[in-house]
Formats: structure tokens, sequence, C-alpha cells
């Protein structure tokens, strides 16, 4: 069978974040998928490119599908869905009546509600006691509750991530920063507790505005993949004490990601989540919670391993193909509790078209401020810009007056040059020959000039040749003062001589006149 679920939200994708509404679809849609049915997923254009924009264009692009049964997550879209006369179930999965008042739009939210519930053959619930919570609602919208016209379908979990055990305690939460559920009292008591024994942590994920504390790590939003693994990696999983409806009707989405990841929940005794977690959910008193699973922790975290393996047990028999169940037995023969029309009926398609029609009123009265708000804009720029323009006509009037002066300045000064020019022609003939005769006394100097650059050169070669010779004459002399030093030396070498063998004959001389004598 193909079938077409319509949500809103993008689905879930890696290092992308997912509300609960797209994860809602996504796993709706595994289930059926893995029972073999063809399945095509339709959101808003605002959430993935071809969506739709608008109830008749959600019409078009769901029977361009051709789809033989409906699923509508988002219960808003279901009196559209219903013109295409096809098998139409409707998720149920959130409290929208009960959390309406809490954020002001009861008066919206109770019409639509009803036109959805009269437009689907069978509604979605993800607990018994959710179930039971819209019965009244249910037969208020003149469905026939005579046979249950619901379907119990659980939150089923994703595909469980590898745990990891942290060495200190590490404590998780988080969750939209919803009207009716402030964490921050029963968040300040853990993080008191964990403050007197001196260790753990809190890692809170979600947009919720809390106060800063040594031990607690505001993480905000993150890809859902992203934070499937972070809670692998931690302790436990924190369900705090508010009293809010939803904790009293059914799990939410984070309880399904902590059962998948393994995390033991600590909650309060009689919620629904104590209820349907069983051993996975320890229950207690806040304080004492905490005691016990601080001192487990110390002691080797057996408690915490043994509610840890039945959270991942739990999450397996919780898987998409096991949720959608009873979903496909209706399919298999889908029976109708569409609701016939009534005066209930009429009156909550009469306040629609009534709180359509206000609010295209508000938005037309919207429009007619701006535009009244531009208009008069527009008019205090029609002013400035006409006093401009008086103001640029003065400076027109003016410039043309300057212009008329100068156009007779010019004129004049034409008629002047006019003149001057005639006495230039006359005299021009004589200017072209002294330019001539200059011309040629030019060549004759270029001449001279070149003449007197070829005889420096010459002298230059001269001056450079005559510094040449002077230099071999110098060495020539310094040869002569040598040789004239060494004749002198000579000479009195020879002086001396020339002593010594005057000395010499002398001595013979003498001598020999010893000998004779």
């Amino acid at each position: 069978m193909r079938i077409l679920v319509v949500h809103h939200g993008r689905l879930p994708a890696p290092g992308q974040p997912a509300s609960g509404g797209a994860i809602r679809a996504w796993h709706l849609g595994r289930g059926l998928s893995l029972a073999g049915h063809e399945v095509h997923w339709l959101a808003r254009d605002q959430d993935q490119p071809g969506g739709f924009a608008s109830p008749a264009d959600l019409v078009r692009k769901a029977r361009a599908l051709q789809p033989q049964a409906l699923l509508c997550v988002q219960l808003e879209d279901a009196p559209a869905l219903a013109a295409l006369d096809l098998p139409l179930a409707v998720d149920l999965y959130a409290p929208r009546l009960l959390e309406a008042p809490f954020e002001g739009r009861l008066a919206s939210a109770a019409p639509a509600t009803l036109a959805a519930l009269g437009a689907g053959d069978v509604f979605l619930v993800s607990s018994e006691r959710q179930g039971w919570s819209w019965l009244g609602v249910l037969a208020l919208a003149g469905v026939d509750v005579r046979r249950d016209p619901t379907l119990r379908v659980p939150i089923a979990s994703a595909e469980s991530p590898r745990r990891r055990w942290p060495t200190s305690p590490v404590f998780v939460g988080g969750g939209g920063d919803w009207a009716w559920a402030d964490p921050r009292p029963d968040l300040a008591r853990v993080l008191a507790i964990l403050d007197a024994h001196g260790t753990g942590e809190v890692r809170w994920y979600g947009p919720a505005e809390l106060p800063d504390h040594p031990r607690l790590k505001r993480l905000g939003t993150v890809g859902w993949d992203e934070l499937l693994s972070a809670y692998a990696g931690a302790s436990v999983a924190l369900d705090l004490w508010v009293q809010h409806p939803e904790r009293e009707l059914a799990l939410g989405f984070r309880h399904a990601d902590y059962l998948a990841a393994g995390l033991p929940v600590l909650t309060r005794p009689g919620g629904a989540v104590s209820e349907v977690l069983g051993e996975a959910a320890w229950t207690g008193e806040l304080p004492t919670l905490l005691e016990q699973v601080l001192a487990d922790h110390a002691a080797g975290g057996a408690e915490l391993r043994r509610r840890s393996k039945a959270a991942r047990e739990l999450a397996q028999a919780r898987s998409p193909l096991a949720c959608v169940q009873p979903l496909l037995s209706w399919l298999a023969a889908p029976q109708s509790h569409r609701a016939p029309k009534g005066p209930l009926l009429d009156l909550a398609a009469l306040s629609l078209r009534a709180a359509r029609a206000e609010a295209q009123a508000e938005h037309a009265n919207d429009l007619m401020a701006r535009a009244e708000a531009e208009a008069l804009a527009k008019r205090a720029e029609v002013a400035e810009l006409t006093a401009r323009l008086q103001q640029q006509s003065g400076v027109v009037e003016r410039l043309s007056r300057s212009i008329d002066e100068v156009a007779g300045f010019k004129r004049e000064a034409i008629a002047v040059l006019g003149l001057r020019a005639q006495g230039l022609e006359t005299s021009s003939a004589e200017a072209i020959a002294q330019v001539e005769a200059l011309r040629a006394d030019v060549q004759k100097k270029n001449a001279e000039v070149q003449d007197l650059a070829d005889e420096r050169a010459r002298l230059e070669e001269e001056l450079r040749l005559a510094r040449v010779e002077r230099a071999e004459l110098d060495g020539l002399r310094a040869d002569l003062r040598r040789l004239q030093a060494e004749l002198s030396a000579g000479e009195s070498l020879r002086q001396r001589l020339e002593e010594y063998l005057a000395a010499a004959r002398q001595e013979a001389i003498r001598l020999a006149r010893r000998r004779w004598f």
C-alpha cells in the first residue's frame, strides 16, 4: 500500500536537530516501510524543498502522489486531507488542548482540534493514559467512542548507540522551553546535592534558559545523532519533578532517546514515565535518588548497569516496526470512526473560519497600518523633495543668468581673439623666417658642439696616454735612484778595498824589510 505521512519539521538527518513531530513521522514511516508498505513523507515548504504552502496546496501535492492511505502527524492538517476521501489516521501523540492554555492559544486550538477529530477515521495515541484523556474530546467532536477509535502506537526508540561509562557521575536532561514546565527549581536542588558531595555534573540539552553554575553545562540544541551519542556517555537521565499534563499522560521523545542510549531515568513515582519504564525508571524522592546514584557510582555502578540493561531491552521492544503493529492491523481493513456532521462540528468550522477571518483582518489591519505609515513617510519625502525642487529652481535661475553672462563674455573674447588672429597672420611669415634662421643657427651650433666633443675626446685620450707615460717615467726614476744608491755603495766598497790593498802593500813591504834586515 502506498501511504503518505504528512508532518511538520525536517526529518532526522546527520548533524541536524530534529523536532518531536518530525521524529514521530520518521519512526511511523520507518515502521510502515519495514512492514512492506511504500511510504512517502510530505512536510511544509518551510521544512523541506517541494513541501506544501497552504491547505489547498497540501491537497494538490498529496493527490499527485496518489496514496492509498494517509497518516497525519500534525492534526491541524487533517481537515484538508479529508477532502481526498482516503483512509485517514490522525496522530494525537501530544496533548494539544492541555498545552494551549499555557501558550495563550486555546481559543484557536480548540476549534482546530475539533475539526481535525471530525476529519479522522482513526486516531493514534502513544499510551493508554493518553487514549483516556482524548476519549472525552473525541466524543465532544461527535466521534462514536462506543468502539475505541484510538490505536496505541507508542513513541519508538532510535537505534542504540554504543554505551560508554563516565569516570565521574554525569546527569543529563533537557527538552523544549515549555511554558508549562519550569525545570529550574528541581535542577537547583540537584546541583546543590552534587556540590555537597563534591562530585558530578549536569549536562543540559535544549533551549531552556538556566542560571550559571560550575557543575551545569548548557549545551543547547545539537544534532539528533550527536545527542544520542552524548546520552550514551552519561550515567543517568533526569526527569525532574515538574507537575504538568504531559508527564501524567505519556512518555516524551527524550525519554525514548534515553532508553535508546541505555540511560536509567530518575523520576517520581506514580507518573506515566515510571509506569511505562519499569526497571529502567529509578523512582523515589529526588534527594534520596541522588544519594543512591552517587553511592552506586562510587561502588562501581552495579545498579546503574542493571537498570541500563533494562533500558536497552525496553528500547529494543519499542522499535519502529513493533510500535506500528496496531496501525498495520487497521490498514489491513480500515474502519472509519469519522464524526458525522453535527452542530458542534459546524460551530468548530465556523469558529475556524472566524479565526482565519480575524487573522486575515489583523493581517490586513497590519498591512493598512504599515501602508499608512509608509504613506506618511512618502508625504514627508514629497514635501522635502518639493522644498529641494524649489531651492533647485532658484539655483537654476541663477545659473541661467550666469550662463548668459558667460555667453556675452565669450562673444567679446571671440571678437578680441579674432583681431589678434589677424595680427598674428600678418606676422606669421616673419616668424617663420626667423624660425628658419634660428634652425640653421642651431644646426651650426650643433656641429660646433660635436667638434668640441670630438676634440675633448681626443684631449682626454692624450691626457690618459700622458698619465701612462708619466707613470712609466716615475718607474724609471725610481730604478735610477736605486742604481745610484747601488753605485754609491759600490764606490764606497771600492774605496775600502783600495785602502785595504794599500794597507796590505805597506804591511808586505814592512815584512819584507824585516826579513832582509
